[in-house]
């Protein structure tokens, strides 16, 4: 009998840790993986950051409001807008997920690097309904998004807010630089 428990456990043990080592591997990708895999695979990553909205288990496609809730309904669907290299070890992407049975969207723009043998964040952001990358370096990123003063109708805001990230050698990321308004010409 105590033979039988101690298989038993031994059994138990290795599929908890075959699970747990096939979840992790679900969204560590070596190095290597930075400029060759597919963007759709790489976004998986934006799940385990802190003020994602959605998990990105299987990258770009429909995911279901609740993550309890129905597979097959699509309340947000996901896609890819912007893919490409900046320099020679990052990667720009940025996410669309827009809410098929509700309203609005969220833009995730982020910026994939190697930190310690593994594909990771060096910039991550989140907006709501549009944002514009204006420029992707290796030391420097600006994003461009509206911003609404006052009474602006939700269509229309009347500036346009500009951030510009460099790149901390220290701290191994991105950090603003600088944030400034500009007006928007009405037509």
């Amino acid at each position: 009998m105590d033979k039988r428990r101690h298989l038993a456990f031994t059994i138990s043990v290795a599929i908890l840790f075959g699970v747990s080592t096939v979840l992790a591997s679900a969204q560590d990708f070596p190095c290597s993986d930075l400029r060759k895999a597919k963007a759709t695979r790489l976004i998986s990553i934006l799940g385990t950051l802190p003020n994602a909205n959605l998990d990105f288990s299987h990258g770009t496609g429909c995911y279901a409001e609740e993550e309890d809730g129905d597979s097959k309904q699509c309340d947000w669907e996901v896609t890819v807008d912007k893919d490409r290299n900046i320099g020679a070890d990052r990667r720009l992407i940025v996410v669309n997920s827009g809410h098929t049975t509700g309203s609005g969207d969220w833009i995730d723009v982020l910026v994939l690097g190697c930190r310690a043998g593994k594909v990771t964040a060096l910039f991550h952001d989140q907006f709501s309904d549009s944002v514009d990358v204006e420029e992707a370096s290796a030391d420097k990123l600006v994003v461009t998004f509206g911003r609404w003063v006052g009474s602006d109708p939700h269509c229309c805001p009347s500036m346009e807010e500009h951030q510009v990230y460099v790149w901390s050698k220290e701290g191994q990321k991105y950090v603003l630089d600088r944030d400034y308004s500009t007006k928007i010409a009405k037509p």
